[in-house]
């Protein structure tokens, strides 16, 4: 069973949708385009926390979150946009912020088979 991403992160000023495609240019001012695969859109998620990496802070529960994931498991996640599916995240970004803080920042990748 898939675990539910459900902390509180604050997300990034806007999503990011993407339409995967295909394209030849013939040079003559003549495209030929279509789309590609069965999920042809997909959306990316920017996140940021910040917070204490102690015992039982909310920030080090994210992390080891990340961490049992390990960029490629998919987990169950809800976007702003109501996009309900399996999500990835590849790595995240820690960046200390003094007095023993640390902000994380990582971005969430739909997913579409369920590792």
């Amino acid at each position: 069973m898939a675990e539910t991403f459900g902390f509180c992160t604050r997300v990034g000023a806007a999503g990011e949708v993407k339409q995967r495609t295909w394209g030849n240019d013939f040079g003559d001012g003549y495209e030929q385009s279509g789309g590609t695969g069965i999920n042809g859109k997909s959306e990316e998620w920017a996140h940021q926390a910040a917070g204490s990496l102690g015992a039982g802070h909310e920030l080090r529960q994210i992390r080891d979150f990340l961490d049992r994931h390990e960029g490629y498991k998919s987990f169950l996640w809800t976007s702003p946009s109501g996009m309900s599916g399996r999500w990835k995240v590849n790595g995240y970004k820690l960046d200390p912020q003094g007095a023993g803080l640390f902000k994380i920042s990582f971005t969430m990748k739909q997913a579409f088979t369920p590792y």
